[in-house]
């Protein structure tokens, strides 16, 4: 196939499948497998940009082909794309390795080809990644849209928020294009159906593997964040020291509505809403609510909230759909922790929140906590099933999940910058350094930091007690059925067999296979079984008659 831009999602660790290790603790809350097959938001509202202005663009998620299709092979599937140019996602430092090696490859095999990466964390290390020879450019910043159309058209030298190389010279064009506004930026989620027709295959144009299990739509509402949670790499601080960005981005309520009808013209997938609809004021959120409940939606929606929000917002925020879910990260239950952290608000705010939730009638709360914390030892971190237990008295709509500030503290993050301030100790700081570490045999000795209070072993062994703790209590209140219970179990107990032998220099390669079954294979039933968000078949949530043919044709 003939391309001008073909984007590249890689897996975390290539190839993955060789060899054995286990990880999947790092990605029991989100959609993603252990190898972070979501791809990044950023490739729809790019491919959608590219093709307003004339260029023939394509998605490729590798990542979510390897773990469906075991005997994918790569390199064979990269011969057959003809692009002027890759570009490859390296948002996340969780990518480090495997988005240098899919670039290595590309380069390999079409030497005249254009590579090129983009992300928070490529712009973070771009002195040390644009050192690599098969990679000819990175775009920094949160945002590539004009400047990958810039390049393409008119080169480097007239491109903003570039580094690229020159002959046997490195030059950078300064970080100066950090648009104010989201609403040109807007997404044709069409654009996913169109993708796979090019490709033919649902998998590598899926947004991340189990999408056709459990799929889900997003909405990106702002960029750049107001708060300063200490080990984000999407802080304010960091924005503002690392990207450049000092003033937040926000959609208009107008261009949120056109996206989610957009989303609900071709499916009745469950729409989440990233970032806290509150910034921006009052009459955003009064308005957004008043859009979205004219669209009359058969979508589930999904809200998070940075702080507890009022009995007043929340009754707009009910009002959007039929059908709504609520999200918040109090990150420990201990209010000094989670001040430290960055998040400053108490615990009767938060109970609160869940008792107004209850008598407004949200299907569901979910609560975000996390091991790893600033003045948490052991014990306050597998208390979170306690505080669990506690609230489940005020509301019976409520959820839970726990996991490890894994793998890593955000580099660009204040704890990252000045870890001493906060109780961190940084192991990780070169990119080589990060590339390594990805390959290890266990989560745990990927992690970047240890904290005053708890090292990289205590913060394994707790994150996973902590884990089961948390799932025994959901699975005897009836929140989580038994099938998901007994394989969550047995991936806990896999963790901890793994964790053990790694720990005691015992080769791991006769757990391959078992590895592979309860890593891989089982994801998506735990997930849904955990029920972390509304799940049913994609073929079920797709409206077109013709269109779910489609999908059932490319499977």
């Amino acid at each position: 196939m003939k391309l001008d831009v073909a984007l590249i999602h890689p897996p975390s660790v290539y190839d993955f499948r060789k060899s054995p290790s286990y990880a999947s603790m790092i990605s029991e809350v989100i959609p993603s497998m252990y190898v972070f097959d979501m791809m990044p938001y950023g490739f729809l509202t790019l491919a959608t940009y590219l093709e307003k202005n004339g260029l023939n663009v394509a998605i490729f998620n590798l990542a979510a082909k390897m773990l469906k299709d075991r005997s994918f092979d790569v390199e064979k599937y990269i011969k057959r794309i003809e692009a002027d140019l890759f570009g490859i996602d390296l948002h996340w430092a969780v990518h480090a390795q495997g988005a240098i090696e899919i670039a290595r490859i590309i380069k390999e095999i079409h030497p005249e080809s254009k590579v090129v990466l983009g992300g928070l964390s490529s712009t973070y290390f771009r002195y040390e990644v644009i050192r690599y020879p098969f990679i000819d450019a990175i775009l920094t910043g949160d945002s590539a849209e004009l400047p990958l159309l810039r390049y393409i058209e008119e080169g480097p030298e007239r491109t903003p928020n570039i580094i690229w190389k020159d002959g046997g010279k490195i030059r950078e064009n300064p970080l100066s294009w950090i648009p104010e506004s989201l609403d040109e930026f807007g997404i044709d989620h069409e654009f996913l159906l169109r993708n796979v027709k090019k490709t033919r295959d649902l998998a590598i144009s899926s947004p991340f593997a189990s999408f056709d299990e459990a799929p889900i739509a997003g909405v990106i509402t702002m960029k750049g964040c107001p708060f300063n949670c200490i080990t984000c790499g999407g802080s304010r601080f960091a924005y503002e020291r690392a990207y450049m960005r000092r003033k937040l981005a926000i959609k208009s309520p107008e261009a949120i509505a056109d996206e989610v009808e957009g989303i609900a013209r071709i499916s009745k997938m469950p729409i989440f809403f990233v970032g806290d609809l509150r910034i921006g004021g009052m009459g955003r959120v009064e308005r957004v609510s008043k859009l979205l409940k004219e669209l009359d939606l058969e979508n589930e929606l999904i809200f998070e909230f940075f702080t507890p929000p009022s009995k007043e917002v929340l009754g707009y925020i009910r009002r959007t759909s039929h059908s709504v879910y609520l999200q918040i990260s109090p990150e420990s239950p201990f209010e000094d922790i989670r001040r430290a952290f960055g998040r400053p608000y108490t615990n009767q705010s938060l109970e609160k929140m869940v008792s107004n939730s209850e008598s407004l009638g949200f299907e569901r709360l979910d609560l975000y906590f996390m091991v790893g914390l600033p003045f948490q030892r052991r014990e306050q971190a597998i208390s979170v099933a306690d505080y669990f237990r506690k609230l489940r008295e005020i509301s019976k709509r409520l959820d839970s999940f726990v996991s490890p500030l894994a793998p890593f503290v955000d580099p660009g993050s204040r704890a990252y910058m000045d870890p001493g301030a906060f109780g961190y100790i940084i192991t990780l700081r070169d990119f080589e350094d990060y590339r390594r570490a990805l390959l290890s045999e266990h989560w745990m000795n990927s992690l970047n930091y240890e904290t005053r209070w708890m090292n990289r072993r205590e913060i394994a062994e707790a994150s996973l007690d902590a884990y089961e703790r948390l799932l025994t209590e959901r699975y005897l209140q009836g929140i989580v059925d038994e099938e998901a219970y007994e394989l969550a179990m047995e991936r806990i107990e896999l963790d901890k067999l793994v964790l053990d032998r790694v720990e005691r220099g015992i080769p791991i390669d006769d757990l391959k296979d078992r590895i592979d079954e309860l890593a891989r294979r089982s994801d998506a039933r735990v997930k849904k079984g955990l029920s972390l968000y509304p799940t049913s078949g994609l073929a079920e949530r797709i409206r077109n008659p013709i269109l779910r043919a489609l999908i059932t044709l490319v499977r």
